[in-house]
């Protein structure tokens, strides 16, 4: 598996960099992921971004004046990194770059950091192994440290797929694994999808594995929540700046409700070290 996912993103290159920008549907969900983070970001805290891919979030943390540290399973994405950190000008609150996987984050001390964030699913494609990754978090973690994470969202991604118009999907669900993915979670390996098998993960059962790996203070969220099966009508209402502020502002609001979270593309945690 660690191979599958390290030669998916060698070949996606760029488009992990890209992909958080090039609709407004993608724009609201980087906000999102940064609405639920910012106001934690505190200058000279240290930052280990786990799954950094091309460093898009690592930037914008080094820009607040945060010490981040990059590690990413790809090599291709950790190079985009270090070429989009010297564009950035941020080189002086980059402590390191490093490969590896999440479930073993050996390379590092016992709480050397304040806060780990792992945005952009890393821990939807270590399968069974996710509670080993959650403990390597917490053992890296100071006390009362902070962990984000966004993960794949069950609920959602069948949501998004019913807005995108995919008949093949829903007319042939015994092909696409439909009834083994709402049962399960798990999506395995398919000829149709480049990524690499993932687990898509519900509200309830990504807050049980934070607090029985030793988290407190949970928090969630759904990214995007409001606007997720509706990408095409974002696309055309978001043109407008009144109409995109609005759609945002909706988004701001209802992204946190508990009976909303599970209705994003992705599932955000915010928990903190017991």
């Amino acid at each position: 598996m660690e191979n599958e996912v390290k030669d998916f993103y060698d070949k996606y290159g760029i488009k992990e960099w890209n992909r958080l920008e090039e609709t407004i549907y993608s724009k609201i969900n980087y906000l999102l992921h940064m609405h639920f983070i910012e106001k934690y970001l505190d200058k000279g805290m240290k930052i280990l971004d786990a799954g950094c891919g091309a460093g898009r979030y690592s930037i914008e943390f080094a820009k607040k004046g945060c010490k981040v540290t990059l590690f990413d399973i790809s090599d291709e994405q950790l190079k985009i990194a270090k070429d989009k950190i010297g564009e950035a000008k941020v080189n002086e609150n980059i402590e390191g770059i490093f490969q590896g996987d999440i479930r073993d984050l050996s390379q590092f001390q016992n709480e050397q950091f304040d806060m780990v964030v792992c945005y952009g699913a890393p821990l939807s494609y270590v399968l069974e192994n996710r509670e080993k990754a959650i403990l390597e978090f917490n053992r890296v973690l100071k006390k009362n440290g902070l962990l984000f994470i966004s993960v794949n969202n069950k609920w959602g991604i069948l949501k998004m797929l019913l807005g995108n118009k995919y008949p093949d999907f829903f007319s042939n669900p015994e092909y696409w694994h439909v009834d083994k993915v709402m049962k399960t979670g798990d999506l395995p390996k398919h000829e149709k999808v480049a990524q690499p098998p993932r687990h898509f993960f519900e509200a309830i059962e990504l807050n049980n594995l934070l607090i029985e790996n030793g988290f407190v203070e949970t928090a969630l969220g759904g990214s995007p929540c409001f606007s997720c099966g509706n990408a095409q009508s974002i696309e055309e209402l978001g043109k407008d700046e009144k109409s995109f502020n609005t759609i945002l502002q909706i988004e701001i609001e209802t992204y946190m409700k508990t009976t909303m979270v599970d209705n994003g593309e992705f599932l955000l945690a915010k928990a903190t070290k017991n």
